[in-house]
């Protein structure tokens, strides 16, 4: 074995990992710089943030791998590493924070090309990060790659990186944190019983194996309709005033979370069949990752794990005109409820096997086209602003980015800025459809357009 393989350092993941997209998770962190800020100090701390940041995690500077079972791992070597890139853009380059700040820091003007560090070519970096200085403010870009983990390990890297450079810019104890990588809770059981992959299948309903070694249909997939991305935002007071007309169903309460979704699910929905009105007669599915690291009643795990403990759950298919009744989205926060409500650490058995059994070639499939009538939605609302301050304060904004996988809808971080709480929404959708929504009386009457 050459010195080279001997300091390879491997990072198992686990079965659930391998279900998620094989791509880029983005973030952009929107700070004021104001006049008194020692631009040169403030980025001296952002690297000792960075240092202690990877200390405790060196996986975050590594590599992901895929091994012979088509398994993800992460690797590190002497040769890879995390650095903090640093890139000054002139206000002909890029506009200026208070530009930014005037249309409320719209996607159109957040590039994640230009704002976050090349790929190298062939690698699938675990993580990037990029400093950028515009004039009268700083953008800081991260991404980590899915396989690595969801949004709460993004949101704790993030987070200690961040108090890092805090502790480090007012010569403070440098933050401490030791992420949980026990994966038991999270892959199959080491020794497969004999049942079959079928009969699994049968336990898991909805998905399907995908063998992408079998040559695909001659006939060339159509281009999925080009979309576009608004904020929306609501108020407390509307959340609440919202949560009033949904009754639980079957149910003990409804979250906020469950009336937001249901409110966006019926009202994409009914402007969905306003642009295509032969889809009246079809179904809809709304699909709700949950967080399993607080469904874990036997205490498997713990709210340190860092990975993905995200259960790939959805409600449906539930016919369009149940969702559009005048109970519609008392029906749809109820059937959400019940879809998380079901979902433990303890209940996701059947589909860690089946994971387990996939070929290098093969992957599970989801019954949902988010480019028809399917819905993806999903909270980062634990994050909040205040976990982000790197010494200068907290950043007045975050913003993401996705590849076009349809329709889809995000509950940004929690960046409130008074005891009333805000709530942001990042909405994907059709250009067209937007229009619609902007105009839909439901919709309108909790949330408004914010960019």
């Amino acid at each position: 074995m050459d010195s080279m393989t001997q300091s390879l350092t491997r990072y198992e993941l686990s079965d659930l990992d391998r279900l998620a997209p094989p791509m880029m998770v983005k973030a952009f962190l929107l700070y004021e710089l104001l006049q008194a800020t020692e631009l040169d100090r403030l980025i001296t701390s952002l690297r000792e943030g960075l240092r202690n940041a990877i200390t405790q995690m060196p996986f975050m500077q590594g590599t992901v791998q895929i091994d012979e079972t088509g398994r993800p791992y992460i690797q590190t070597s002497p040769d890879t590493s995390l650095e903090l890139k640093v890139r000054h853009f002139s206000q002909t380059e890029h506009k200026s924070y208070s530009e930014l700040v005037e249309n409320s820091f719209a996607a159109d003007d957040l590039h994640p090309t230009v704002l976050l560090p090349e790929l190298p070519h062939g690698q699938q970096q675990v993580c990037m990060l990029q400093l950028n200085v515009v004039s009268g403010g700083l953008i800081l870009g991260f991404a980590m790659h899915h396989a690595a983990g969801d949004w709460t390990s993004m949101d704790a890297f993030l987070t200690l990186l961040c108090r890092g450079t805090k502790a480090n810019h007012h010569s403070l104890s440098m933050p401490i944190h030791k992420p949980d990588l026990d994966r038991t809770p999270f892959n199959a059981e080491a020794t497969i019983s004999s049942v079959s992959q079928e009969e699994l299948l049968a336990n898991c309903p909805g998905f399907s194996v995908i063998d992408s070694s079998v040559a695909a249909s001659p006939t060339k997939p159509s281009l999925p309709p080009a979309v576009k991305t608004h904020i929306y935002r609501a108020t407390e007071s509307s959340i609440q005033n919202l949560k009033q007309k949904c009754t639980p169903i079957g149910v003990d309460y409804l979250s906020s979370y469950d009336c937001i979704s249901a409110l966006l699910w019926t009202s994409i929905t009914r402007v969905r069949l306003l642009h295509q009105p032969e889809k009246r007669s079809s179904q809809s599915i709304s699909a709700n990752p949950i967080n399993l690291r607080v469904r874990d009643p036997t205490n498997a795990t713990s709210r340190d794990y860092f990975g993905n403990a995200i259960l790939p759950s959805w409600v449906g298919p539930v016919d369009v005109q149940s969702l559009l009744a005048d109970n519609g989205i008392s029906t749809a926060a109820s059937l959400i409820r019940t879809s998380i409500n079901e979902s433990s650490v303890d209940s996701i058995g059947h589909l860690t096997k089946l994971v387990r059994t996939l070929s290098p070639t093969e992957r599970l499939g989801i019954p949902m086209d988010f480019h028809d009538m399917d819905l993806l939605m999903n909270s980062w609302y634990s994050g909040k602003a205040e976990n982000y301050d790197v010494g200068i304060g907290s950043p007045f904004a975050f913003r993401t980015h996705r590849p076009n996988t349809g329709a889809c809808c995000l509950i940004l971080p929690n960046f409130s800025h008074s005891s009333s709480r805000i709530y942001e929404v990042f909405v994907q959708l059709p250009v067209e459809e937007h229009r619609s929504l902007q105009e839909d009386p439901q919709f309108s009457s909790c949330f408004e357009l914010l960019n």
